[in-house]
């Protein structure tokens, strides 16, 4: 039973007229009507009672349209439903962030995509650790990742988006608490409270990195896994610490934050598996030029 065959047989039964229904679907009538014989035998029954002058519905025939419409709305319906996956504007995407991404980054960029593709559904899940992140692309549990670069992987291709300052976390009562800025060599004897490297954050190498151009070591007193843990502990007093400028939408009372130009900005990237065809995904990553420019316009980097 093809569908063709059902549209002919739909557009002879609301016209009532095969001359009608021909010039409806831009076919000539021999066509037509073969296509209804065609349906006849394949549904076993007389739809349509024909005379030279008539064209009626059987019982049959009343009884198949009414599903038959259905069933053809249905085929559309599912029609447009698939193109609109490959088209990007449904479907889903998993979108994974690291605990050091910018907030205002991950809001911008689940703002616009909302607006760009209402009807995907778009999953977020967080804050993760760098190394967690390329495991769960690789795993495919996630479809993109906000994270730091770099990133290892030889299917992860990314695109960076933004590259934010970084800054020394010192207890307000410090004496370097009100400066503009701070070099490392003022840091030296400091004790610092680190990040574990083992989690596959790319901080712990850029601050060893800039302190070993110094030719300083850092005084390294403790090792945390997250920004959060790093901050309450420089406002307890604990040591100083290393964070991006925009982890100041944490606001922890009793820490501030001064900017360090010894210490190159953090690099901010969406990766995503190479051989991903999801157009969803790739719907966002086209609007990663609109999400650069937003940034810029708001002044939230570096």
């Amino acid at each position: 039973m093809e569908l063709r065959h059902i549209e002919a047989f739909i557009a002879v039964a609301e016209e009532l007229s095969f001359r009608r229904a021909a010039e409806r679907l831009h076919i000539a009538q021999p066509p037509l009507s073969q296509q209804i014989k065609r349906l006849e035998r394949d549904v076993g029954a007389v739809l349509l009672r024909r005379t030279t002058r008539h064209v009626a519905l059987t019982p049959a025939g009343e009884a198949f349209l009414h599903r038959a419409r259905r069933a053809v709305q249905g085929v559309h319906a599912a029609r447009r439903a698939a193109q609109e996956v490959v088209d990007g504007k449904t479907g889903g995407v998993r979108l994974g962030f690291g605990g050091a991404a910018s907030p205002e980054v991950l809001m911008l960029l689940t703002k616009m995509y909302r607006t760009h593709r209402p009807d995907v559904r778009l999953d977020v899940a967080g804050p993760l650790h760098g190394t967690e992140l390329v495991e769960q692309l690789d795993r495919d549990e996630i479809d993109a990742g906000l994270l730091r670069l770099p990133v290892r992987g030889s299917r992860i291709a990314f695109r960076e988006i933004a590259r934010h300052a970084m800054a020394v976390a010192l207890p307000a009562e410090h004496p370097l608490a009100d400066r503009p800025r701070v070099d490392l060599a003022e840091l030296r004897d400091e004790p610092v409270i680190g990040y574990r490297s083992d989690l596959g954050g790319t901080v712990p190498t850029l601050i060893q990195g800039a302190f070993l151009r110094r030719g300083i070591s850092p005084h390294i007193v403790q090792l945390v896994s997250d920004v959060h843990t790093l901050l309450a502990l420089v406002g307890a007093g604990a040591g100083i610490g290393f964070a991006p400028m925009s982890a100041g939408h944490i606001r922890l009372p009793g820490v501030a934050l001064v900017p360090v130009p010894d210490i190159p900005p953090l690099p901010l990237a969406l990766a995503w598996r190479a051989d991903d065809t999801n157009p969803a995904l790739l719907s966002l990553v086209d609007l990663l030029d609109d999400v650069q420019a937003g940034l810029a316009d708001a002044s939230l980097v570096s």
